[in-house]
């Protein structure tokens, strides 16, 4: 069901009106403050039965389909045939499709109606549950019936504007009489009513209905269905605490300010709109525009974060300058957690990661970092967690997660149990939530859904989903690391199926009218051993004017990705394919990704083509672009490539030719790459040798990086940043770019400073000198080093984004990291939208085919390049993860392993317990060696640390090489963490 669906009954009622309704209300805005006038003008009529329902047109056996076309209800006995018999018909509210969506889709409701008032409210509030009923109302299944009811529009429910009535109670009115409707339209049907709204069921009392809240139904449910357990589902909109408890519990946090107070406050100045960010659950900060720079607030402390969760828009208050904090007092704040375990980190960047906030403000105490407190929540950002229950008899009694439960947990008067819940995103605080199957869940993997935070609640309140699996196991952890990065991984819908091409789909010239054939030309692919979604394809051949004809072939997916169809609406929401240890999980169908896309040796295949004309010493003498058919002679690993590289000459292998001369023309491009400043960094990452059955890791290798993976990345490089040139000369303010900022000098401070305490020097004036001065950095008796400052140079920088090019000026779309002044992303369209975006427009741009419209709207270009990069951070970050996970089982199989280390940061807080960070090379391993000893001397200025151990005194500074002991500790729950323990 779509928008236009939902509106079927209105475009009938405009047909042929009978009634005319007019209603006026003003309203404030909540970004701006402003008041706006809001008027609604509406068509009666009373010829429209009674709803709208899915009639199934479809000619397959599935238990639930999505198919068929909405048909008005226009008769009594129609609607008597269609209703599930002797069973109730349930109207629903707004409150309930918002709150209690997993008792809907679970529980046995054969008759369902839901208003179009209460549809639209959704929409206006969470477009994820709005989605989620019109998926309700779509499915087509023999044991439920759901119905659409136009009530804004039919005479029998229409309400008149009356005065002291708010736009909320009209529409509750609108809503009980739906179920007057039906009610004395079908005497002797039982009619429900389902609200959770006190006063809505009070007003009800007296109708042709009955009004239950949602509890009160899923008991009566539970009492007819034996065996059906549907409690630990019902959302908890107020304590979960018993209500003689509740009576003498006095308010912990602030009360929210209303929304006309808060749109208010945000128009005089006084409050702030912005969204809350946070690191872990006790610290946050939230970004606020003061008139034109974006300041980050720091929220500190439970108090004045009031409630708030990540993710929240929420309204700030400022706090007097004698409460603000100096930089190096919030950075205390935040301690370094081990990266072993699975991350904590969401796809939002980090504040250090924001290259145009500002932290500090200049007043004449200093350089001090504002602070505030949250006076109102604009939006909740009340998403699904996943995580475990921890109780007071589930383990050591020391841990926080045990101190927790045994504050929070108790037996209710009802037999059910309040368990607290901890979520493995650690930005999310504890969550309590009432269950009847305690020790089911325990040791369990589990789904929680956040209902609400009362202000006499010391943790938020939510609701059991479902059970994911035993904690510990691999496929169940893989699963949970995707639901915390919110990674699309659900099968393809059968809409997106629909789309494809037959599986024997064959291409030939003749099929393929308009396209250049360069099936005569020598491509080759060169990919990591396995390679099955192969984007990229090269040739090199030589010209008779002694030039070089180089061609870069990319999968040519726009082909069977056709604009605004169900399968570029599945890939544009997934953005990207996400990259896991043991698995791959792809934005487009097999059937592309691996077969008809791949550009796969000795098959023909489409392709877009980047042709150049290259000199031999390496300048480009001219370039076009072509749709094209290829037919690749080779689809070399790297070290296949590598083999070629190093080989003597032999006129006669085609393939060793191309790859040399490819080899030597990329030396020339790197190095003038380099010479403009280009940035060659690190990664500490490792691969996993996985078992063939199990696939758990046996082994970790560092990758090896050979001259074959320069090669292809150097003209996948030229590729992009030649086709960001063409694209932007047609399309100035269209075009889907990708820019790096330069770092700010904060962001490296700390790093310079520990460069320069083993008396090396980091120069960060531009891209070029940072460049050199990293070159320079070396320490003779170990080169680790080097890699190491590259390593955390990385992570000193703000990621790449992707940006339309009329939101920036031209001096913003520069690329530091590759000393680019305009790039692009265009050569991995089986797994990156943005470059299905970027074919669209080059295609364009070279009149093979229009634009499509909607790449015309920069507001829909902001919002398309905002999901691919949350997309992209999130799959970067759910790899990284699987990499943890994987981690933890190898360490978990082989024991206890010493190895080498660098410290990486010491703990100068005399506050904290004595600590470092180390970077173990062998595994690309970084965590916390926590030190037992009770004291220790800190030596801030020389970055350095030192104790007494058991027999010897001890100091260690960054840098410095240490050995360490792996393990894996066990955790309460069945939850494990790798441990790294100081040896020497």
């Amino acid at each position: 069901m779509n928008d236009d669906d939902t509106s079927c009954a209105e475009e009938d009622i405009r047909a042929a009106p009978s009634l005319y309704t007019r209603s006026t209300y003003y309203r404030p805005t909540m970004k701006r403050g402003k008041i706006l006038k809001q008027v609604t003008e509406r068509y009666l009529r009373d010829d429209l039965g009674y709803g709208c329902y899915y009639k199934d047109t479809s000619t397959d056996n599935r238990i639930d389909r999505v198919h068929g076309t909405p048909q008005i209800i226009a008769s009594l006995p129609e609607l008597q045939r269609l209703l599930k018999p002797s069973q109730p018909v349930v109207v629903v509210d707004t409150n309930v499709l918002l709150h209690q969506m997993d008792v809907l889709q679970q529980a046995p409701i054969p008759n369902i109606v839901v208003p179009q008032t209460a549809l639209e409210e959704c929409r206006n509030h969470r477009m994820v549950i709005y989605d989620q009923t019109v998926d309700l109302l779509r499915s087509i299944h023999p044991n439920r019936c759901t119905i659409f009811f136009p009530d804004p529009y039919h005479t029998a429910t229409s309400v008149e504007e009356q005065a002291g009535l708010s736009p909320n109670d009209l529409n509750d009115e609108r809503i009980r009489r739906v179920a007057e409707f039906y009610g004395k339209s079908l005497p002797g049907v039982s009619v429900i009513f389902l609200t959770d709204d006190v006063a809505s069921r009070e007003k009800a009392s007296s109708r042709s209905y009955q009004a239950m809240s949602v509890r009160q139904y899923v008991q009566v449910l539970e009492q007819t269905h034996p065996g059906l357990s549907l409690s630990d589902l019902v959302a908890a909109q107020t304590s979960v605490l018993s209500s003689h408890e509740e009576d003498d519990e006095a308010p912990l946090f602030e009360t929210h300010l209303e929304a006309t107070a808060l749109s208010r406050g945000i128009q005089s100045g006084k409050l702030y709109r912005g969204v809350l960010r946070s690191s872990d659950w006790n610290t946050a900060h939230v970004t606020i525009r003061r008139g034109d720079e974006r300041v980050a607030v720091t929220i500190q402390g439970d108090w004045d974060r009031n409630r708030a969760v990540d993710g929240d828009v929420v309204a700030i208050a400022l706090h007097p300058l004698t409460k603000w904090i100096s930089s190096a007092a919030v950075l205390s704040l935040v301690k370094d957690t081990p990266s072993a375990g699975i991350a904590s980190e969401t796809a939002e960047p980090t504040l250090a990661e924001m290259s145009n906030v500002r932290d500090t403000i200049a007043v004449e105490q200093g350089e001090l970092r504002p602070t505030g407190k949250v006076v109102g929540i604009v939006r909740r950002n009340f998403e699904n967690q996943s995580g475990s229950i921890f109780t007071k008899s589930s383990g050591k009694a020391d841990s926080e997660q045990e101190k927790i439960a045994a504050q929070m947990e108790r037996e209710n008067p009802d037999g059910t149990a309040t368990c607290v819940f901890f979520p493995v995103n650690k930005k999310i605080p504890p969550v309590l939530l009432r269950t009847t199957q305690r020790d089911r869940l325990l040791g369990q993997r589990i789904v929680v859904s956040l209902d609400s935070w009362p202000a006499t609640s010391r943790y938020p309140l939510g609701h059991y989903v479902r059970t994911i699996g035993p904690t510990g196991d691999k496929d169940v952890e893989t699963e949970v690391l995707l639901q915390q990065h919110d990674i699309p991984h659900e099968p393809f819908p059968a809409a997106v199926l629909a789309c494809l091409p037959p599986e024997d789909y064959k291409i030939s010239a003749e099929n393929s009218p308009g396209r250049v054939d360069l099936r005569h030309l020598p491509v080759l692919s060169i990919d990591p051993p396995g390679c099955k979604d192969i984007d990229d394809a090269l040739h090199c051949l030589v010209l008779p004017n002694g030039n070089y004809q180089v061609g870069v072939h990319i999968a040519d997916v726009t082909h069977y990705v056709k604009p605004g169809t169900a399968m570029d609406l599945e890939a544009a929401n997934r953005s990207t394919s996400t990259y896991l240890v043991n698995k791959r999980l792809d934005m487009l169908p097999a059937l592309l990704t691996t077969d008809l896309c791949s550009l796969k040796c000795n098959v023909d295949r489409y392709a877009f083509s980047v042709l150049w004309e290259v000199s031999p010493d390496g300048n480009i003498i001219q370039v076009d672009f072509q749709k094209s058919i290829i037919h690749s002679i080779a689809a070399l690993t790297y070290q296949q490539a590598q083999s070629f590289i190093d080989q003597p000459d032999d006129p006669a292998d085609i393939q060793a030719c191309a790859v040399k001369r490819l080899a030597v023309l990329a030396r020339k491009f790197r190095q003038r790459r380099i010479d403009a400043g280009a940035l060659t960094l690190a990664s500490p990452e490792v691969k996993f040798v996985l078992d063939s059955e199990s696939l758990n890791p046996t082994d970790v290798q560092a990758y090896a990086l050979l001259e074959a993976n320069a090669l292809v990345e150097e003209f996948m490089l030229l590729a992009n940043v030649t086709v960001a040139k063409r694209i932007l000369r047609q399309y100035p303010t269209l075009s889907v770019l990708r820019r790096h900022p330069a770092p700010n000098r904060s962001m490296f401070d700390p790093l310079i400073s520990k460069a320069q305490s083993i008396g090396l020097s980091i120069n960060i004036e531009d891209s070029k000198k940072l460049a050199d001065s990293l070159d320079a950095a070396q320490v003779k008796s170990d080169p680790y080093i080097n890699k190491l400052l590259r390593i955390l140079s990385t992570r000193c920088m703000s990621p790449a984004q992707y940006f339309c090019s009329g939101e920036l000026r031209a001096s913003e779309w520069h690329h530091y990291g590759l000393a680019a002044p305009v790039y692009t992303h265009f050569t991995s369209p089986i797994r990156r939208y943005a470059d299905v975006c970027v074919h669209r427009l080059l295609a364009a741009s070279i009149n093979v085919a229009p634009l499509p419209q909607h790449l015309s709207s920069k507001s829909y270009l902001h919002d398309l390049c905002a999901n691919m990069n949350r997309r992209h951070r999130a799959a970067q970050l759910a790899g990284r993860a699987s990499v943890q996970l994987h981690t933890l089982i190898y360490f978990s199989g082989d024991g206890a392993k010493e190895e080498d280390a660098y410290v990486l940061d010491v703990d100068t807080d005399q506050g904290s317990d004595p600590s470092f960070t180390v970077m173990v090379p062998r595994y690309g391993i970084e965590g916390r060696v926590r030190l037992d000893v009770a004291e220790a001397e800190r030596f801030p200025e020389e970055h350095r640390i030192a104790w007494v151990g058991k027999t010897k005194s001890c100091s260690v500074k960054v840098f410095d090489k240490v050995r360490v002991r792996l393990s894996v500790r066990e955790l309460q729950g069945d939850q494990r963490e790798l441990a790294i323990d100081f040896i020497e």
